[in-house]
């Protein structure tokens, strides 16, 4: 008998018990379906943290204070004296609120020219950027002028804004500015969520707080590591020293292990696949005894009969790995649409971090991983050919005679 022959009938016989086979597809599927909506969700977080990270640079290190001691004038002075520093950016970070409204902001106070720095590219959509004078001046992130949830302006240029900071207090900021959509965050700043002021005029509403955050340049990206050395013997123990370069190697590691995890707890749902899959072969195998006999008795072979049913359970592993597929892929890519995340990632304002696939399209292209797909279907595959070797096995060695009386 034709490859194709068998090919053929074992899918004819398969049809011929439709639900059932239908069930044990859909068995089959959702283990392959679970596996590609996880990897996606676990690459959707990677590629989010990593995208945060590196839109400060890989040159970049992160100095936070530690504990209540600021990071002071003279603590500034030092680090640009460090060899290897280009640049250092100071920033003095104030939680706000505007009134009558819940919605968190983040005050910056930072220069003009270290804003410049700091975003990379100055995209404003209206005014310009503040005077560094110590003047309640205040260029605004987009979703701060505009409504998130309407998309309507609430704040123009020229007109006040009014902020509630510290200890209650009442600020009232002109808008001379209002910066276009960043959709990332520096670090802990949500660019779309901040107001931005000189921070001169910060440091007179703050005036014993020091720096809170300071961003440091090295000359190239090779020396990055030997700045962040010299960085923490410098601050000792006053503050945290963070190179973006390794915490963007470690969260790729981490991520690595935990989809793999997840990807190991989700294959236990092949165990019951695989069991649905040996109990229809072997009730499929005990339908048909007096047909394999008859086949054997025409003059099908031992090995025929072998491949016959396990090609039965090759085209349940494909048909389902086809149907997992299909599924999974439908359900990763509306997930993230639906607020549904592994792990939640507060903005600095008090939001939501963004997801950073603009649409449909750009989240397949990116947070599906091609290397999980193949690996899901491989392991449906293998499973529902396991569950079919024994019951083939049966069947192959059933004896003609014995067969044809089988009642």
């Amino acid at each position: 008998m034709r490859f194709a022959d068998l090919v053929a009938l074992a899918w004819r016989q398969l049809r011929e018990r439709r639900l059932r086979t239908i069930l044990t597809i859909m068995a089959v599927a959702v283990g392959v379906t679970v596996i590609i909506a996880l990897s996606s969700m676990v690459e959707e977080v990677r590629v989010s943290m990593l995208t945060l990270l590196q839109s400060l640079g890989p040159d970049t290190v992160i100095v936070a204070p530690r504990g209540r001691m600021p990071i002071s004038y003279a603590d500034v002075v030092r680090i640009r004296s460090l060899e290897g520093v280009r640049s250092v950016i100071p920033l003095l970070l104030l939680s706000a609120r505007i009134p009558g409204s819940e919605e968190q902001v983040l005050l910056v106070g930072v220069s003009s020219y270290n804003l410049i720095q700091l975003l990379g590219s100055l995209n404003m959509l209206a005014g310009d950027l503040f005077l560094d004078v110590p003047a309640p001046q205040a260029v605004i992130g987009y979703e701060v002028a505009y409504d998130p949830s309407t998309g309507q302006q609430v704040v123009s240029q020229g007109e006040p804004l009014v902020l509630l900071i510290i200890q209650k207090r009442t600020v009232v900021l002109t808008v001379v500015g209002i910066l276009d959509r960043y959709g990332t965050s520096l670090g802990p700043i949500n660019v779309d969520g901040s107001v931005f002021v000189p921070i001169d005029y910060v440091e007179r509403l703050a005036p014993r707080m020091g720096y809170n955050l300071v961003i440091v340049k090295s000359s190239s990206v090779e020396n990055v590591e030997d700045v962040a050395e010299l960085l923490r013997y410098a601050m000792g123990n006053r503050a945290r020293v963070v190179a973006v370069k390794q915490v963007s190697e470690v969260v790729s590691s981490a991520m690595t292990g935990l989809n793999m995890l997840l990807i190991g707890v989700a294959s236990t749902s092949f165990v019951a696949a695989g069991l649905g899959t040996l109990n229809i072969m072997m009730v499929s195998v005990l339908e048909r005894v007096r047909e394999i006999g008859v086949l054997k008795a025409l003059g099908m072979k031992s090995r025929q009969v072998l491949a016959l049913y396990m090609l039965q359970g090759l085209l349940i592993g494909v048909v389902g790995s086809i149907v997992g597929i299909v599924v999974g892929l439908a359900l990763a890519s509306l997930l993230p649409w639906m607020g549904v995340h592994i792990l939640p990632f507060p903005s600095a304002a008090g939001g939501s971090m963004r997801s950073p696939y603009g649409n449909v399209g750009a989240f397949l292209a990116s947070a599906i991983v091609p290397r999980y797909i193949v690996l899901a279907s491989l392991i449906s595959i293998t499973v529902s050919l396991l569950s079919s070797a024994y019951p083939s096995w049966r069947a192959a060695r059933l004896s003609p005679v014995e067969a044809l009386r089988y009642e």
